[in-house]
């Protein structure tokens, strides 16, 4: 008897201490001279409204978002996104800001922020197509998109649990007498 009892209460205990790790999910809508766009970032929090995004998809210029390029992989970007905006929440994107690929990789786009303007920077970068670099400033609108947890809370099960014990007992007790 007492071995399940240590039994069913490692496992509550291993119920209730698992944390539930998850993505944060942004949308985010741009505009400017030459180019305009919108879609969706995916971003792992680093701490205290920094985030490291993680994937990002949508359209650029009817151009889709193909993928996300590495760290210091073009305009030594970060890849970081802050939310809310730092500097009284006006930027979402440090200097080195986000890259990201276009249709079938010729060209590559820099989101960021510059001279207390946010930028937008396409460079093609296709060999057999003559070399080009753009930069413009654009105006930005980066959201967070509330999201719901499909899987209650630890906590929440390890009540539910308690609560299916107490009730089996009960019901032993009344079937026994």
């Amino acid at each position: 008897m007492k071995l399940r009892t240590v039994g069913l209460c490692i496992l509550a205990l291993a119920v209730a201490c698992t944390s539930a790790a998850h993505a944060d999910t942004f949308s985010f809508n741009f505009t400017g001279s030459a180019f305009n766009g919108s879609g969706t970032i995916t971003a792992s929090a680093n701490g205290s409204g920094v985030y490291t995004i993680t994937n990002i998809s949508g359209i650029v210029d009817n151009q889709a978002i193909s993928n996300l390029l590495s760290v210091n992989a073009f305009d030594n970007n970060d890849n970081l996104l802050y939310s809310p905006g730092f500097l009284f929440g006006a930027y979402n994107f440090d200097t080195q800001g986000v890259s990201f690929q276009l249709g079938s990789g010729g060209d590559r786009v820099n989101i960021g922020q510059g001279g207390f303007l946010n930028l937008f920077e396409v460079a093609d970068l296709d060999p057999s197509k003559s070399n080009w670099d753009i930069t413009e400033y654009i105006n930005i609108d980066v959201e967070k998109i509330a999201s719901t947890s499909p899987v209650p809370e630890p906590g929440t099960l390890a009540l539910l649990g308690t609560g299916i014990l107490g009730a089996a007992g009960v019901m032993r007790r009344r079937l026994t007498t």
